[in-house]
């Protein structure tokens, strides 16, 4: 005679579960392995696992054991680490399976778990300010508004310095806080700061082709004479491009690179290859918990960054209206207008297409490409249009 066993089913605490319409996706975020199902008996058997009252664990009956789908579902689950079967008889009563569960319905759920509208505690996300200098920047009122900023941010100086006529009583300024200081400029405007000590200081040097080579070899050896740390962002549009950039960090050693594709209007095949994400893109690394929790709640492109332009407007995103100018407004004025009214710190995956695939929170936050290019989701997985 058949031992008719019961079983409680549960989904291992590391295992993320993504759900569509016609599609189950399991991920192990310990070590990136995963199942996909289209079955109807084991969307049925996960759609159970997560519902609240269950409590992550569901009763697998003998007969539905021998399901074929669940059979074979749970085999392979169980050869991979990712669920479980308990014997019914050697349990006391129902366990229990702590999931991870995202359990804020909206961003204002965000921000009363996390007291964010507080006044003590609203500027503790700001991480990183983006400085646009030009020749009308006014650079004592600038200097007094970035003295009512915490500290521990990243500044970022963006824009030829040689335009602005009082740039070394900013950077002398900036030399007395320890925070990291980026000098964000193209090759061609480069200037020398032998006057400057430099206190943890670096450039970030952008290049676009073609490239003029006098005044590239020119920046080289400012950039060699003043010893920072530098970083090179090659724009590129075609694989001309690329392969330029190839040339040229052989060519000149150069060790810390990296490209940034320019979307022209015209050159969206080179996107679809080589920006585009796949579903290999997408599982190709591991993904942890937290950063799937971060990517329903955060942009992670934009959040924490304020940008000021010169003549003081004050953007989360320079794509989205302004939040203020720092010349009338405080930094928590205009931290607290993004949190509120904002569109960039919390733009997430949460329109169609990508809600109803379940890649959905394993794709990184929306970024200016899917703004620029007018489309929400730039991948090629079939299934979002298949649901």
């Amino acid at each position: 005679m058949e031992n008719a066993t019961n079983y409680w089913f549960t989904v291992e605490p590391f295992v993320y579960i993504g759900m569509s319409k016609n599609h189950a996706l399991l991920y192990n975020t310990l070590d990136g392995m995963n199942i996909e199902s289209d079955k109807i008996e084991v969307l049925q058997l996960l759609d159970e696992v997560l519902q609240e009252e269950n409590c992550g664990v569901v009763l697998l009956t003998h007969e539905r054991t021998k399901q074929k789908d669940i059979n074979a579902f749970i085999k392979e689950a169980r050869e991979k680490y990712m669920c479980d079967i308990i014997d019914v008889a050697l349990s006391i009563g129902k366990p229990v399976q702590l999931l991870p569960y995202y359990n804020f319905s909206d961003k204002y759920d965000v921000y009363k778990k996390n007291s964010i509208l507080t006044s003590r505690k609203i500027l503790e996300f700001l991480t990183e300010i983006s400085i646009y200098v030009d020749q009308s920047i006014n650079i004592t009122n600038l200097i007094l508004f970035l003295q009512s900023l915490p500290g521990n941010i990243t500044f970022n100086i963006v824009g030829n310095l040689a335009n602005v006529v009082n740039y070394k009583d900013l950077l002398s300024f900036f030399d007395l806080h320890d925070s990291p200081k980026n000098l964000c400029c193209s090759y061609s405007d480069v200037i020398s700061l032998q006057s400057i000590s430099k206190s943890n200081f670096s450039y970030i040097i952008s290049a676009h082709f073609p490239i003029d080579v006098k005044k590239w070899n020119h920046s080289r050896q400012l950039l060699l004479d003043q010893s920072l740390p530098v970083t090179y962002i090659f724009d590129v549009s075609s694989l001309d491009d690329c392969q330029q950039v190839e040339e040229l960090v052989e060519q000149f050693q150069i060790e810390n690179y990296r490209l940034n594709p320019v979307y022209t209007k015209d050159n969206i095949d080179f996107f679809k290859q080589n920006v585009f994400l796949t579903k290999k893109d997408i599982l190709s690394s591991s993904i942890s918990i937290k950063n799937i929790f971060a990517n329903q709640s955060i942009n992670i492109h934009d959040f924490g960054k304020i940008n000021i332009m010169p003549n003081g407007d004050a953007y989360a995103n320079l794509n989205y209206p302004i939040l203020g100018n720092i010349n009338t407004h405080s930094i928590h004025e205009i931290v607290d207008k993004e949190i509120k009214e904002g569109m960039s710190w919390f733009r997430i995956r949460n329109q169609a297409p990508c809600n109803e695939c379940v890649y959905q929170w394993l794709c990184p936050s929306p970024s200016n490409y899917e703004i620029s290019i007018g489309k929400p989701n730039l991948c090629h997985v079939k299934t979002i249009t298949n649901q």
